[in-house]
């Protein structure tokens, strides 16, 4: 029935208009749907696929899942059904055709907008895996553009329906569109997985970045490139961006991003860095020259030629699928089984890279680093994405790092020293001062700033950055307030007419001398509660205050930044909440891009947290407050997004038991998803937790 569908027939409520495609899957149809006259994609699925009893089950629950999802970058998904034995599918019709016919008619995009649709690819993805559906076929042909718009939208679509045997080679025209996407534990006929998504979006990336799949040649040349060429790396692009391409097609599945919503965060941190070649970043969407970068070669293989019988030693078994599909197919297109073998004998000493060395290091070890997109200082202390979290141990005179790990139940992963200090009496804060996109820290004193570089693995020696001359008493916060990728420090000291704020900007190796950027009257240093983040999403960081109300109660104040000062005092929110017993986090924490404020306050039996999301000019409360199991005043907390989904997290430290709890924001609450023992004594005098500000 599918071969036969033409205009004006009916399937379901849909009556087809015109047919826009065909391939081994089906055919895809506009059509009508009667009744409402919404204009619809009509998937009519192969009669075989139908007739195969784990594939249509998984066609129906995959429909049924992503028909609820609100995703906004996956296609809707309107209605699923079957007619005469045919399975059909009808979804939002997307005209601005899809990535493989834009790319192949207009050039590859400006890396600014790669970027942009590979992090709304993988928001898609992350979006999927949360409710189980992993998408198998991710690739240009199914990435659809929605057209007319300024700035570009991508949706991804198809899923469920690519079959688990993509290795089914006579099928022309699937080989291309699916090996060249393909994970390497694919080939090995292993099921797909949330982690072959994420190496499907590396390879994305790529094409959009090259005009070109990473690999090229037949099924033998790409499930052999795939499995043991080395990750392609582009000459002259920005550390970041080949670290992200390095991390996303690891060979080993554990290698590479924990989850898609974290491939997206460092995608998103990627673009925030910037230092892309001349003619890329700030060009026109999609330029017609083949690309921004020199595109590497990768190293070819052989042409058929004829070949003896190869003999095979024994190979380990995780290997012995590919080795018999390799050799099997060696023999029938002429290839050396020689040739195949020393290439899986020296993938066995280590996954090579671009330079030659092996990969035994895993992500994070070399020049990784990603500035983190959004809106507060970075505190992604290794570069792999996910935010982390920075205790300081007085009792051991030490900095410890206690990384973001989703693969852990708790969130939470090794717990390491850094540094071999805990820097005395100095405020220590965080920030990516010198643009790289890791954190470093901040060691501030009334007469000079020390600042501990990150090397991805630890801490370096601390430099001295700047000579201040403050009091003993003043407070000191993070955040690119000039919008250079470049976190700077603002310091608020007591003048007579009442705070004084001063800037002092990083050039990523030094700061300059602080200068006067706003003066905030009839306040007081100790009566003030500072914070920073954009809470206008125009990039640069403002500076967000708590202080006393007149009359009584609190007020939320922001100064926002106009780069290179800041301007009149805001009210933001205001309350009848004591300011002793109330603290303030500031972070996205609902993934729009402008800051948003959480309130910790003291309640009985326990801490109240309060979300007051960034809303026509002010605050608003969102969802009712929940309350957690701890007492405020021993409690250290600090905002961060530790799972990588753009969102701010909490994380808490009871003082009493040294456990750390992680806090993600589900719907409109908070709630705790995973505690872990820190390996540190708690200091008594103040924060264990290093956060923007102090």
């Amino acid at each position: 029935m599918a071969r036969f569908l033409g205009v004006g027939d009916t399937i379901g409520p849909y009556r087809i208009t015109r047919q826009l495609g065909a391939g081994g899957m089906g055919v895809v149809y506009e059509a009508v749907e009667e009744g409402l006259g919404r204009r619809v994609a009509l998937k009519v699925l192969a009669v075989q696929l139908a007739e195969e009893p784990e594939f249509r089950q998984r066609f129906l629950r995959e429909a049924t899942v992503l028909a609820r999802s609100d995703s906004p970058h996956i296609i809707q998904v309107y209605s699923h059904g079957e007619q005469d034995g045919v399975l059909y599918l009808a979804t939002q019709f997307v005209s601005g055709g899809d990535l493989a016919a834009r790319v192949a008619r207009e050039g590859v995009p400006s890396v600014d907008t790669a970027l942009d649709l590979a992090a709304q690819v993988a928001s898609a993805l992350a979006d999927a895996h949360a409710v189980g559906v992993v998408h198998r076929d991710v690739k240009p042909h199914n990435v659809l553009l929605r057209a007319g718009q300024d700035q570009v939208h991508a949706y991804l679509c198809d899923f469920g329906i690519a079959r688990d045997d993509e290795s089914a080679l006579t099928h022309s025209g699937v080989v291309a569109g699916t090996y060249a996407y393909l994970a390497p534990e694919r080939f090995r006929g292993e099921p797909a997985t949330p982690a072959s998504d994420v190496y499907a979006l590396g390879c994305l990336l790529w094409f959009l970045l090259t005009g070109r799949p990473p690999y090229d040649g037949g099924p033998v040349q790409l499930a052999t490139q795939h499995e043991l060429a080395p990750v392609p790396q582009l000459p002259g692009a920005p550390a970041q961006l080949n670290a992200f391409l390095a991390r996303a097609m690891a060979k080993d599945p554990a290698a590479r991003h924990p989850s898609a919503a974290a491939a997206a965060a460092h995608l998103r941190a990627v673009r925030a860095a910037g230092g892309f070649p001349a003619g890329g970043a700030g060009g026109p969407a999609y330029r017609p020259a083949p690309s921004t970068f020199e595109v590497p070669q990768v190293a070819s293989y052989p042409s058929p030629l004829p070949a003896p019988t190869p003999v095979v030693p024994d190979e380990p078994p995780r290997r012995g699928w590919l080795v018999a599909t390799l050799v099997a197919l060696a023999v029938l297109v002429g290839v050396g089984g020689g040739l195949a073998w020393s290439l899986l004998r020296d993938g066995d000493r280590g996954e090579p890279t671009a330079s030659g060395s092996t990969a035994s290091e895993g992500p994070g070890t070399g020049e990784s680093g990603s500035r983190a997109a959004g809106p507060v200082a970075v505190a992604d202390v290794d570069g792999d994405g996910l935010d982390d979290t920075v205790l300081l141990d007085d009792g051991a005179d030490e900095t410890v790092v206690l990384l973001s790990d989703d693969r852990t139940s708790s969130g939470f992963g090794q717990e390491q020293t850094w540094a071999g200090t805990a820097w005395g009496d100095a405020l220590v804060v965080r920030g990516d001062y010198t643009g790289d996109g890791r954190a470093d820290v901040a060691a501030v004193r009334p007469s000079r700033v020390r600042v501990a570089v990150s090397t991805g693995g630890s801490f370096d020696p601390a430099t001295r950055w700047a000579r201040l001359a403050l009091p003993e008493e003043f407070k000191v916060v993070s955040g690119d307030f000039d919008a250079d990728g470049r976190d700077d420090l603002a310091l608020a000291r007591d003048v007579d007419e009442g705070v004084r704020v001063d800037v002092a900007l990083s050039d990523g190796e030094r700061f300059a001398k602080p200068v006067r950027w706003a003066r905030v009257p009839g306040a007081r240093v100790a009566d003030l509660r500072l914070g920073a983040g954009d809470a206008d999403g125009d990039g640069d960081v403002d500076l967000v205050g708590v202080v006393p109300a007149d009359g009584g109660g609190i007020e939320v104040g922001v100064l926002r930044s106009e780069g290179d000062r800041f301007a009149a005092d805001e009210e933001w929110f205001r309350a009848d909440w004591s300011l002793r017993d109330t603290r303030p986090v500031v972070g996205d924490v609902d993934g729009d891009g402008d800051a948003d404020v959480v309130a910790l306050r003291a309640v009985d039996g326990g801490i109240e947290v309060v979300t007051l999301l960034a809303a026509d000019g002010g605050l608003a409360e969102s969802g009712r407050p929940q309350v957690v199991d701890l007492r405020l005043d021993r409690t250290r907390s600090v905002g961060a997004d530790t799972d990588g989904d753009g969102r701010m997290d909490l994380v808490l430290v009871d003082r009493d038991t040294a456990e750390a709890r992680r806090l993600v924001r589900r719907g409109k609450a908070f709630t705790e998803d995973g505690r872990v023992e820190v390996d540190a004594e708690v200091d008594e005098r103040g924060s264990i937790l290093v956060a923007a500000g102090r």
